[in-house]
């Protein structure tokens, strides 16, 4: 299938090649390698990110916020109602706060009187995302700053891919979580392991019991009489 969809690696085959590369290019990206991951792409034909995501990215980023809860409307089906308005309220909290932080304070009236009910809650919540906004510590400096709005649009961002569902969205540095979860399973089952350095990743990892410490090095006694041996 095109892209190698149903390409597998390994000695087992149980790796998808689209879904090896795709995270592969993720972690160049999270490294800066942003040429390298680049290259891999186009070399592959397998893009890390979805349209949809990408399409949402620069939406949020740009302060689109209708064209936001489109494509989040088309993200999410009926099975995850909860999820949907979660990302939903965070969208409109950040669109509120914007506009209050200009002074459009009609405009922001406008969102609560129309969008609010498409989060499907009651007067009682939409209450609590106006208190959310007007106490929030963003609402205390007085002036529009420019770099704090889309510092706060890249968090909202964030916020949002952690709601996406696989595999629109892969979870943040997937790759490293992938190889931590082995390397961890290989010490967990290392029968006499008793090192705290970092392990390697050029070999699986394994402790022989000439590691186990097995030579006296000092003893102790207290006036109760009590010993106390350290070895090394």
């Amino acid at each position: 299938m095109e892209n190698g969809l149903w390409e597998v690696l390994g000695s087992k085959g149980l790796l998808k090649k689209h879904e090896f590369i795709r995270i592969l290019v993720q972690c160049l990206y999270s490294l800066g390698f942003k040429n390298s991951a680049s290259c891999l792409e186009f070399e592959s034909k397998i893009l890390y990110k979805t349209a949809d995501s990408e399409f949402l990215e620069k939406q949020v980023l740009s302060g689109n916020w209708d064209s936001c809860v489109q494509v989040l409307d088309r993200i999410f089906d009926n099975s995850m109602d909860d999820t949907r308005n979660t990302a939903l309220y965070l969208v409109f909290k950040q669109c509120l706060l914007e506009y209050l932080k200009r002074g459009d304070v009609s405009l922001a009236l406008n969102v609560l009187r129309k969008q609010a009910p498409l989060l499907r809650m009651g007067k009682e919540k939409i209450h609590r995302l106006a208190c959310d906004i007007v106490y929030s510590k963003e609402m205390e400096s007085g002036e529009v700053d420019n770099c704090l709005v889309l510092d706060l649009r890249r968090k909202l961002l964030v916020e949002l891919e952690k709601l996406i569902p696989l595999p629109i969205v892969i979870p943040e540095r997937r790759l490293e979580h992938l190889v931590e979860t082995a390397v961890m399973d290989q010490i967990d089952t290392c029968m006499y392991h008793n090192s705290c350095d970092a392990v390697s990743l050029y070999k699986d990892h394994c402790c022989g019991r000439d590691q186990i410490p097995s030579e006296t090095v000092q003893v102790l006694f207290s006036a109760l009489g009590n010993h106390w041996f350290s070895f090394s």
